[in-house]
């Protein structure tokens, strides 16, 4: 039985998994206080299970307290539990196997990554506006997922998926250090009394 949660765009989730059945999977939509909702539908997806043997993690690039909140939450579970914690990009959390995902960084910047066969072609990077757009044009053809839509840009405006990503992970390695979360850029924080430019 996996575990697995989603928290890196405004619409997070979390999903059990058996095998290749989903048993269950949810997501809540509350941009300003997810992290509490996501922490009661964990514990309501927990009370239904008796046994755990991972957690997965979706750990971005997207949204920097979303993710550090799943991650946390995750760590928590898989230590309490003594069960694996594996990360995966959350960019691997849609359905196809061949698509390309981006989203808003961001300060003129954003994220474009290429999935072929269920793995990164082109791993996630960030880029000014006029390389994605030019990205965005080459890749006309095929679907283009977005968490959050996008001025000009055609994309599916579809949260990951919780369950996709803890099939994914089935070839990850089961043991190894706590996952990082994937940031492509440090986070841009607003001090109090300062205005940031």
């Amino acid at each position: 039985m996996i575990l697995a949660i989603e928290s890196s765009g405004p619409v997070g989730g979390a999903a059990l998994v058996e095998g290749d059945a989903v048993v269950v999977e949810r997501q809540v939509e509350a941009p300003r206080g997810r992290g509490v909702a996501l922490v009661s539908l964990v514990a309501e997806l927990l009370d239904s299970v008796k046994t755990l043997d991972r957690v997965v993690i979706g750990i971005g690039p997207g949204s920097y307290n979303g993710i550090r909140g799943a991650l946390a939450l995750g760590w928590g579970i898989a230590a309490a539990r003594g069960v694996p914690l594996v990360g995966i990009s959350s960019l691997l959390g849609y359905p196809e196997t061949s698509y390309a995902a981006a989203g808003d960084a961001r300060r003129g910047q954003y994220y474009w990554a290429r999935v072929e066969n269920g793995q990164f072609f082109q791993e996630p990077m960030l880029f000014e506006e006029t390389e994605f757009r030019a990205l965005v044009a080459e890749a006309a053809e095929g679907p283009i997922f977005v968490p959050a839509p996008i001025t000009g840009v055609a994309g599916i405006a579809r949260p990951p998926s919780a369950s996709i990503l803890a099939t994914r992970s089935a070839s990850s390695a089961l043991h190894g250090p706590v996952p990082e979360p994937l940031y492509l850029k440090p986070a841009f924080i607003n001090l109090p009394g300062k205005k940031n430019s």
